[in-house]
């Protein structure tokens, strides 16, 4: 059985959403926006005991606290196995060829006892509202790691590890009496030591001391802390062999022990039918992140994964991913829009678009000329992209615009886009940010006229831009005035020098950008407007 469906109503982080889970999830947006809040919740209704759920849950994470908050799945996909301990809870739709399972947490103001919360789960469907029983959490099969886990020694290899949880797993077979009836011998001989023996005497006299009443040298016993009846590999550890050194792995690097843990975390879980991760890509580099998102996607159960990573989302399909956007909503690309937008995808879906699907805002531009100038204008500006969580995002060509709209607008992700393009194409642009020029123009588009060359050429003048471009070795001074016929830098006009820069863009936007002051910013109304809304939308 599998999620199929995620329902959350009246949650103080979230906003009123209804999710279809298609296969995977993999839940991507920026910081705070309330990710985890969605992970926290379905942990709370697949996997909490009652005391964890009024510890958990307060008044505070209502939005509304006249109302109740309700966090809803829907199951599908059931073996016969999983039928026979849902016999009541299971539903068939109309024709007898649907099955489903929904279960449903409430938490909301006794009537009462205003002051006291009521929490509830059970199956709407069943006909009784009974909490799930210890079987039936059983076979839901729900698993979470959170962010907040740490790769130490009892994680890795502590009594409640995945590695310990592997071995539990492992049948010997015949070698377990062998295995059992050496540590039998091993504890035989430690028991008859006369060395261990002296010692257990010093210290049964210390104890006798301090105790109140005696203790005997014979009622202590040194032996492994494995039981031989019971399994012969507890506290077996993984060792990473060395050159002849057996290293441990809690003693790998902090990358590695991350990688170990996830690794031995997904191989543990073969029972599990639900396996959440917080995070997957803590401490790994890119090329171990793309690993993990493969083996991730590749297993038989199912995946919720929250993640910032782009390689991580880069490796699943774009159906399966959910955006949560800073007001709260999530987005996920409409089944009936599914094969317009796989008709992009071989171009589009890639890591630096990805970038922007955990974002606040996207500043969709041109080209890089277009990203350099406008992330110095913000520094210049003293506006934080990082902070605000914008993102620039060039397109190498504003006719490719179209393609990305797919993606990110609102048939897609639901990104909020801000966008600068040359006065010629901004045609292809209006049906992104209004569908119409006086809808678009000065709301979420800004147009550069006749385009950022002309126009920083145009606002800072062409004597200061050419001087600009000389002091900062981009050409000679005898070269920029032969290009634009002048005499001298002041007779160079703006339009000659806009043609001149516009056969070198990238170079002259970070010899132009590097010069940049709050006060050359504004005389650049499109990137200065672009900002001045970045701005203020974030505040």
């Amino acid at each position: 059985m599998k999620i199929q469906s995620i329902t959350v109503e009246n949650h103080r982080r979230l906003r009123d959403l209804a999710i279809e889970v298609r296969g995977h999830a993999v839940i991507v947006g920026a910081n705070d926006v309330g990710k985890t809040s969605l992970l926290r919740l379905l942990n709370l209704l697949l996997g909490a005991t009652a005391g964890q759920l009024y510890s958990a849950l307060t008044f505070e994470d209502l939005a509304d606290q006249a109302k109740p908050m309700t966090v809803e799945v829907e199951f599908g996909g059931f073996t016969d196995a999983e039928r026979t301990v849902f016999p009541h809870e299971i539903s068939i739709a109309q024709g007898g060829h649907q099955e489903s399972l929904r279960l449903r947490l409430t938490a909301a103001a006794d009537p009462d006892d205003p002051e006291l919360l009521t929490i509830e789960r059970w199956f709407p469907d069943s006909g009784h509202q009974r909490s799930p029983s210890r079987e039936q959490f059983a076979a839901i099969g729900w698993r979470y790691l959170p962010a907040t886990r740490t790769a130490n020694a009892a994680q890795l290899d502590g009594p409640k590890s995945a590695w310990q949880a592997l071995l539990s797993a492992v049948d010997l077979g015949e070698a377990r009496t062998s295995l059992a009836g050496l540590l039998q011998q091993f504890n035989t001989t430690l028991s008859s030591s006369v060395t261990l023996e002296q010692l257990r005497g010093q210290i049964a006299a210390h104890l006798s001391k301090s105790m109140p009443t005696g203790v005997a040298a014979d009622e202590l016993v040194v032996r492994t802390s494995a039981d031989p009846a019971v399994s012969a590999l507890e506290n077996v550890s993984l060792f990473f062999d060395r050159g002849g050194q057996h290293v441990p792995v809690s003693e790998q690097s902090d990358g590695l022990r991350q990688l170990m843990m996830m690794t031995l975390f997904d191989l543990a879980q073969g029972a599990a039918n639900i396996v959440a991760i917080d995070e997957p890509e803590l401490h790994l580099h890119p090329a171990s992140q793309r690993t993990m998102a493969e083996l991730l996607q590749s297993s038989a159960n199912q995946k919720i994964v929250v993640t910032h990573s782009p390689y991580i989302v880069h490796r699943f399909d774009p159906s399966l991913v959910v955006t949560i956007t800073p007001d709260g909503q999530c987005h996920q690309v409409a089944e009936n829009k599914m094969t317009q937008v796989q008709r992009v995808l071989a171009n589009w879906w890639s890591p630096r678009l990805l970038e922007v699907l955990t974002s606040r805002y996207a500043l969709i531009v041109e080209g890089l000329s277009d990203r350099i100038f406008v992330e110095a204008a913000a520094e210049a500006m003293n506006i934080s992209l990082s902070r605000l969580g914008a993102v620039v995002f060039e397109l190498d060509g504003a006719d490719k615009f179209r393609h990305v709209h797919k993606l990110l607008g609102k048939d897609g992700f639901g990104i909020p886009m801000l966008g600068l393009v040359d006065d010629a194409e901004q045609g292809s642009w209006h049906v992104g940010f209004g569908g119409s020029p006086k809808k678009a123009v000065g709301k979420g588009l800004w147009v550069s006229t006749p385009d950022l060359e002309g126009e920083y050429c145009t606002g800072l003048g062409g004597p200061a831009v050419a001087q600009i471009l000389v002091q900062a070795g981009v050409c000679r001074e005898n070269g920029v005035l032969q290009a634009c016929q002048a005499a001298s830098y002041a007779d160079i006009a703006p339009e000659p020098l806009a043609e001149f820069c516009r056969g070198i863009k990238v170079t002259a936007a970070v010899a132009v950008s590097a010069a940049l002051t709050e006060h050359t910013v504004a005389k650049v109304p499109s990137v200065h407007g672009l900002l001045d809304r970045l701005r203020t939308d974030a505040a």
